[in-house]
């Protein structure tokens, strides 16, 4: 199934702090691989074929490099979070956010909306007002935080001819949203999907 697009054209920061007894720290070496492979294992990726998405979605890819683009939130001295702010993405000029996991036991204590906050801050100190994401229909949390972060649902259609309107429709009715703006691929509003 095709991703989710979001798109957020007035990027804002909360200045959301880091909860205690977290840090961010970088990608820096091939050693940071297996880390990546490890956060991402539970929940994002397939854990059979994490190495090749690391390589598919960090390196062979037109944009991310994760060694300037890749981040990992630590609790003493463990990787249990990454995600990866990505300036140009496939050539498009327009900022990236991408690939972002955090493991089980430490969702729901804030890191989200974070990692959201710290990348559109990345994006914007990088002259960024045109930032976008893709995500899957099944991350509810992980689309409430885009949506309290600014982003708003995009329909394109897909691979198959198939709109995103039914799918959006869908989400806005999971997580109980009054109204929400989607917009067309250009960025355009196209009209306010209603709760259900």
């Amino acid at each position: 199934m095709s991703s989710l697009k979001m798109y957020n054209f007035s990027p804002k920061t909360r200045n959301i702090p880091l909860p205690e007894g977290f840090t961010v720290t970088r990608f820096t070496s091939e050693n940071d691989i297996k880390d990546w492979v490890d956060v991402c294992s539970q929940g994002l990726i397939d854990p059979k074929t994490a190495y090749e998405r690391f390589q598919c979605e960090l390196i062979d890819i037109d944009g991310p490099d994760p060694y300037r683009d890749t981040y990992f939130i630590e609790k003493n001295g463990e990787k249990i979070a990454t995600y990866t702010v990505v300036p140009d993405m496939w050539s498009t000029g327009m900022g990236y956010i991408h690939m972002v996991a955090v493991k089980p036991e430490y969702r729901g204590l804030g890191l989200g909306s974070f990692i959201a906050d710290d990348s559109l801050s990345k994006l914007i100190a990088l002259g960024k007002s045109r930032i976008f994401l893709l995500t899957g229909d099944a991350r509810l949390p992980a689309l409430a935080t885009y949506i309290k972060a600014g982003f708003l649902p995009v329909n394109y259609i897909d691979e198959n001819g198939l709109d995103m309107i039914e799918r959006w429709q869908n989400v806005v009715n999971s997580l109980g949203i009054d109204s929400l703006m989607l917009l067309d691929n250009d960025g355009n509003e196209m009209y306010e999907i209603k709760k259900q």
